[in-house]
């Protein structure tokens, strides 16, 4: 009998020891956030970006190419930033048009946009974040990586996703903006993403799912491709190559595909380039 209770007071006092080490829904919903951010990357990206845009009645009604660069400074620092730009090759009346972001690891992010007629490139900022990406169902603030700090985030379990016709468990991460104003700006209430881990380092996106400032299911982001290859530190990378944003309330999609695809030295992005001057003139 002494035995027994001596059992039972290390079992309860390893229970008490578990729990209070254990991290809440909110810790892990985050801790899986920052690691989806940090995971490894190419520090240098040049291809093309093709929009393919559906209406409603499932009939393709555009079809726009635009050439793309992205380069990380600071990489692996607290001061890192990932720098992108985008230039509008077809169609025709459209070719000139582009667009240019700082993703900051440290502090807000700028995007500006440059419209040929305009001729004038114009800063992205509050509601102009939820304007239509060239007319796509994506946002200009769905463009390139999140901004994490905006958001609160918890983990809401597992749940299969299917992908390529086979079933993958992920784990289900909410995100909520952290004040009415993030909420206002970026057009988005709630975000629930489901993260497949591929390794200890890294995750695919298998599904996002977007909803309203009213909290109504708005657009769901799917995976369609992806690939792998390693960085300029040796890293493996899962980079994304293709995706599909669905709006549920209209019916209208968008799939975005990238190809011919040039990584790390062979990409030969110029550092320099990503200046509002660019936006304006020949950097490829």
């Amino acid at each position: 009998m002494k035995q027994l209770k001596t059992a039972m007071v290390f079992m309860a006092v390893m229970a008490f020891c578990v729990s209070a080490f254990t991290a809440t829904d909110a810790e892990e919903g985050t801790r899986l956030s920052v690691m989806n951010d940090q995971q490894p990357k190419f520090q240098k990206m040049k291809g093309e970006t093709v929009l393919n845009i559906y209406g409603s009645d499932g009939k393709l009604k555009f079809k726009k190419e635009l050439i793309v660069a992205q380069y990380i400074a600071n990489q692996g620092t607290p001061e890192e930033v990932e720098n992108s730009i985008s230039y509008m090759k077809e169609p025709a009346d459209e070719r000139g048009n582009a667009y240019m972001a700082y993703n900051y690891k440290n502090r807000p992010d700028q995007k500006f946009v440059y419209i040929r007629g305009i001729r004038k490139a114009k800063k992205v900022a509050g509601a102009s974040k939820k304007t239509s990406f060239f007319g796509s169902d994506f946002f200009v603030n769905d463009m390139g990586y999140p901004d994490i700090s905006e958001c609160n985030y918890k983990l809401l379990g597992k749940e299969k996703v299917s992908f390529k016709g086979k079933e993958f468990e992920c784990l289900v991460v909410e995100a909520l903006p952290k004040d009415a104003t993030i909420k206002s700006e970026t057009g988005y209430g709630r975000k629930v993403g489901y993260l497949y881990p591929v390794n200890d380092r890294s995750f695919l996106t298998l599904r996002l799912d977007y909803y309203d400032e009213d909290m109504k299911k708005f657009k769901v982001l799917s995976l369609q491709s992806f690939l792998t290859a390693t960085n300029v530190k040796g890293e493996t990378v899962f980079f994304t190559t293709g995706i599909e944003m669905k709006n549920v309330q209209t019916g209208s999609r968008t799939i975005l595909e990238l190809k011919n695809l040039k990584f790390e030295g062979d990409a030969n992005v110029r550092t320099d380039i990503f200046t509002e001057q660019y936006l304006t003139q020949k950097w490829w």
